[in-house]
């Protein structure tokens, strides 16, 4: 049985992924459609809503996001119970796949979901309908569910909708940031072991009320589908559901745990064909196969532990980051989760309204248990390994594996600890160095790593402005663009440490994400043109001890691999006061430029006669105000590098300045068109990298790109 299960599997996972990978994307065209949105399928984040449904008039699943109009609108979907159908007015378009390294990729896990397009609304009306199905009512059940645990206080509302109906929220998100941290997440998300809770509870309650056993059994057989609705249907769910019921089954079918957990890995793959490259899933289906064959008899401590230690490289191949004490926390957690944690949430939230001191206790428990936690996540222990490729997460779980069925011998301990060092070795000191151009938006940030992980520089954070917004539409969110992009990019190459920030300016764009590098990164120093240390938009950006070192043409920092070219005088931080700066990587020189002016631009090379360079971060993000032809003849570089946002508001970069650019034979490389762009250099030796080929968002790109 489980050999045929498992080639059944590898069928169904080849044939689903090339059936998946060649689904044709659309072009964007306008569109108006009838839309069919269950209502546990919102997600209202301000004045953002985004949401998944069936478009009516295609019988495909799409993505919607809009912006309401009014709080009263927005109290309308957050109260709703109720099926919504749409009549939507907007233009259809691709999902955007991951446009920097070590990025997540939102592409490929909506196309999990069978999601390949998504709608932008300009228009809409809907209308809501009572439910017609027993799935329908489902839904409607369990957005009930999650507005009733709403009511109660927190934390015990977020482990109740977390818990319960598997239901992630803002202030979930928020809330188990440190478990997260500590790396037993999967208790919440990954597990599935209350299902197995849930139904010896179940049960014990039958078998009180003088149910038999038979009975019993085909009750819970019957209901367990519809808890899988109602409980999110996230992977590990689905799995632990199959589980359950093969096993309510045994006593007739022969089952045994093993056949139950190929069956549900099928069954898995049939409803999601990425389950198995998703961490979560990896996770979910490793564990469950491992608790019934090879940790079964061992004690509590070594079970956390060899748990953890499997974990690790599908881990370090997705987060990058472990902290040491998981082994500890899971241990002393896994049995507080099964015999106090679940029970009591479910039991809290059938008697709050009856019985509010043992709601309010449970919950004060929590808050106890989250402090604790909050203490533990914020001390020392989190390692930061870095990424781990594909083929090397593969052998060291082939290794840990091979450790676990002969843990005694010395000689495999060995293997996988050398086989951890080379991998930590290779990303921690990797020889090359690069020279790499976030695409964080319309902003700039660039990362400068020399050969070894000597000398890390940041020049420029990115940023966003920020508009003034009534309070219902602002968003709930806390993390922003530099934590998705070049903080998970550094922690992607091991990188903990800054040795120097270079901020151009004092613009949003270019400082804003200033408060998250520092929160992620030990910073050792940061460098601002002189006089903006005093200016009050920096000084409100920094809220710990740091240093702060004012830098002129005549007053150059110490050990780093960069040389600053203006400016000439203190200043306020305005766009003429920019940090210029020049470095030579490889066989290449760099200018970058921040948002300096012509005027400035023309005063550099009056003052440096001799400058050039190969490669030029163009100034203000392309925009007309700087490129002068004079600054650019000068130089003669052979690459414009513009950072700027598509759809900006702005019109960068100018159509005049990509013009002057070709006139003079620059190639013009926008992150717009390409993503984040990396220069690779060994000793006198680089090449490119881009994340984009450059074609992949050619409806998104300004007309020069397509010319």
């Amino acid at each position: 049985m489980v050999l045929l299960a498992g080639l059944t599997t590898i069928l169904i996972c080849g044939y689903a992924l090339y059936n998946a990978r060649t689904k044709p994307l659309t072009t964007p065209q306008p569109i108006e459609c009838n839309f069919k949105v269950l209502p546990d399928q919102i997600v209202v984040n301000g004045n953002l809503v985004q949401m998944q449904g069936t478009n009516l008039n295609s019988g495909e699943r799409e993505s919607v996001v809009l912006r309401l109009r009014s709080s009263q609108e927005k109290a309308a979907l957050v109260h709703n119970q109720a099926v919504l159908f749409w009549q939507i007015k907007g233009q259809e378009q691709p999902i955007i796949g991951p446009t920097n390294f070590g990025q997540f990729d939102y592409q490929k896990y909506q196309w999990r979901h069978h999601i390949y397009n998504e709608i932008r609304a300009q228009k809409w009306h809907w209308q809501p309908q009572k439910p017609h199905t027993l799935i329908e009512r489902c839904h409607c059940l369990r957005i009930g569910l999650h507005q009733y645990f709403q009511t109660l206080p927190s934390p015990l509302s977020e482990y109740c909708d977390s818990l319960i109906i598997g239901l992630n929220t803002f202030k979930t998100t928020q809330l188990l940031s440190s478990v997260k941290k500590l790396g037993v997440i999967h208790l919440f998300c990954i597990s599935g072991m209350h299902v197995v809770l849930l139904i010896a509870i179940l049960r014990g309650l039958l078998i009180r009320l003088r149910f038999n056993i038979e009975t019993i059994d085909w009750l819970l057989i019957a209901l367990l589908p519809f808890y899988l609705i109602i409980g999110g249907g996230a992977a590990s769910l689905i799995r632990a559901s199959i589980m359950a019921e093969v096993r309510l089954l045994s006593h007739r079918l022969r089952f045994s745990r093993v056949d139950a957990w190929s069956i549900s890995l099928v069954i898995g793959i049939l409803l999601d064909p990425y389950v198995l490259l998703t961490l979560g899933g990896q996770l979910s289906y490793l564990m469950s196969l491992l608790m019934p064959l090879s940790l079964r008899n061992v004690s509590d401590l070594k079970r956390a532990f060899w748990l953890n230690l499997v974990s690790l490289p599908s881990l370090f191949h997705y987060i990058y980051e472990v902290h040491l004490l998981s082994t500890l926390v899971s241990w002393l957690l896994i049995p507080l989760f099964g015999t106090v944690l679940f029970p009591l949430t479910l039991l809290a939230a059938l008697t709050a309204s009856w019985l509010p001191l043992l709601a309010y206790s449970f919950n004060q428990m929590l808050k106890l248990l989250h402090r604790i936690l909050d203490q533990l996540a914020a001390g020392p222990g989190m390692l930061v390994f870095g990424q781990l490729s594909s083929p090397g997460a593969i052998i060291i779980l082939l290794l840990t594996l091979w450790l676990l069925a002969e843990p005694a011998k010395k000689s495999s301990w060995y293997i996988l600890a050398a086989a951890y060092c080379v991998a930590f070795l290779s990303i921690h000191l990797a020889p090359a160095g690069e020279v790499t151009f976030v695409d964080i938006g319309q902003g700039d940030c660039a990362i400068v790593r020399t050969p070894f992980n000597r000398q890390v520089v940041m020049i420029d954070t990115g940023g966003r402005l920020q508009y003034r917004l009534p309070q219902w539409a602002k968003s709930q969110t806390t993390s922003d663009m530099a934590a998705r992009t070049s903080i998970s990019y550094l922690k992607s190459r091991g990188i903990t440490r800054l040795d120097a920030i270079c901020l151009s300016h004092s613009d949003a764009d270019h400082i804003g994400y200033l408060p998250t590098v520092l929160k992620s990164m030990h910073v050792k120093e940061v460098l601002v043109p002189s006089g903006m240390e005093r200016n009050p938009k920096f000084k409100r950006l920094v809220s710990q001890p740091l240093k702060v070192i004012p830098v002129r043409a005549d007053h150059q920092p110490n050990d780093l691999p960069l040389k600053v070219l203006h400016p000439f005088k203190s200043g306020t931080g305005k766009n003429e006061d920019s940090m210029v700066l020049a470095g030579r990587f490889g066989s290449l020189d760099f200018v970058f430029t921040g948002d300096l002016d012509r005027k400035g631009e023309r005063a550099v090379i009056d003052r440096y006669s001799q400058l050039r360079a190969d490669v030029l971060k163009l100034s203000h993000h392309g925009s007309r105000t700087g490129s002068d032809p004079k600054f650019l003849s000068r130089l003669q570089p052979r690459y414009g590098i513009i950072s700027a946002g598509r759809f900006n508001r702005y019109g960068h970069p100018n159509s005049v300045t990509i013009k002057n650019l070709r006139r003079l034979g620059i190639t013009p490389v926008s992150t717009q068109q390409y993503g984040m762009i990396s220069y690779c250099y060994y000793q006198n030796q680089g090449y490119w990298k881009t994340r984009l080929k450059g074609d992949e968002l050619k409806w998104m790109l300004p007309p020069y790109a397509n010319s």
